[in-house]
């Protein structure tokens, strides 16, 4: 499947919403509509803006970008979005009047409800992507860890991140450091002006196309403490037997009852309690966090990140689920060191303490 075969796939799931809703047109506005549309697009140019700089038009017979004469150059020369199948609608950007139709929906309210269940399934040209992605977040991580040493700023060692990211064409979404006392402290370490001792933890969302790439690494200024060592290996446990969990036909609720017998299997019964444990991802860091009793059938083609963590420790990365089981499309790097958990005798490989 080619970027346009997979548009023209998209617009076929499209045209049955328009039918379905009684309308002639649908205005696609947010960046990760567009993005999943376009088979990776990136309308953004505030990078946490919700709503793109050019929007979307799709009618059962069209599909027009929607833009004014600031953007049009570059989409035209530089996206060449006419060679996928797309018209344009300019307008001065002083004067937008864009094109509408009789009777046009957007990407608001339930109908984006309705887009979030169609960007959650990936198609294989997706996959392709994000296997491509998962390799490069991780490189992005690893290398930004690696340069780390002890007296850093936390502020220097996210700069670190946002490059490595930016110069593999993504984008780190979120780009954050924590060091020392602060791992333990804070469940999301915002970048402080803290210097780095012995202890750190960097996280990365990567986004490229679209899709988003989540995953933690930790390092350790000469050998990591025993007691440190064996957290992780609780973390890990819990974190290798809910990917395991995670299977087509299953639901997120199920899987969500597991993760927490698996914190009570590990002596920890209340820890998951004190962080959202992830969930779904794809087109945004988590499509949907997982809670109990969620009814959400597990497919497929969707993507999973899931983020057990112990007070001072935590796992996470992120796996494609297929039919035959999951990919961990963020595995750690060969030179990496990893932990070995025994699955229903699956050996499934996480990240351990790299020892700087």
């Amino acid at each position: 499947m080619n970027r346009v075969e997979e548009i023209n796939f998209k617009h076929d799931q499209l045209r049955q919403l328009l039918a379905a809703r009684g309308a002639d047109g649908l205005l696609l506005r947010r960046t990760r509509n567009i993005a999943w549309f376009i088979a990776g697009a990136d309308a953004s140019i505030v990078v946490d803006n919700d709503y793109g700089a050019y929007s979307v038009l799709v009618t059962p017979n069209s599909r027009v970008i929607v833009t004014d004469t600031i953007e049009e150059t570059r989409l035209q020369g530089e996206e060449h979005l006419n060679d996928l199948g797309f018209e344009f609608d300019i307008s001065p950007w002083y004067a937008m009047n864009p094109r509408s139709t009789t009777t046009m929906i957007t990407d608001d309210g339930d109908v984006d409800a309705v887009l979030h269940g169609l960007r959650r399934v990936l198609l294989p040209a997706e996959q392709a992507r994000l296997r491509l992605l998962g390799k490069d977040a991780t490189e992005a991580l690893e290398e930004a860890a690696r340069a780390s040493q002890a007296g850093d700023n936390e502020y220097a060692m996210s700069a670190r991140i946002a490059a490595a990211a930016r110069l593999r064409q993504g984008t780190a979404i979120v780009n954050l450091v924590g060091t020392d006392e602060r791992i333990s402290r804070y469940r999301h370490p915002v970048v402080a002006d803290k210097r780095l001792e012995r202890y750190g933890m960097l996280v990365i969302c990567l986004r490229r196309g679209g899709l988003v790439v989540s995953a933690t690494r930790l390092i350790h200024i000469g050998p990591a403490p025993q007691e440190l060592h064996d957290k992780l290996q609780k973390v890990a446990s819990i974190d290798a037997r809910v990917i395991a969990a995670t299977r087509p036909g299953r639901t997120v609720g199920q899987v969500f009852d597991d993760l927490i017998s698996f914190y009570a299997d590990a002596g920890e019964p209340d820890q998951w309690k004190l962080h959202h444990q992830g969930g779904l991802a794809g087109y945004a860091p988590r499509e949907l966090v997982a809670t109990p009793g969620d009814p959400t059938v597990i497919e497929a083609g969707m993507m999973a990140a899931w983020n057990p963590s112990i007070v001072g420790a935590k796992c996470e990365d992120t796996v494609l689920i297929t039919n035959e089981g999951f990919e961990i499309v963020s595995q750690a790097s060969a030179a990496w060191p990893k932990i070995d958990v025994n699955v229903n005798g699956q050996i499934i490989q996480r990240p351990g303490i790299l020892e700087l």
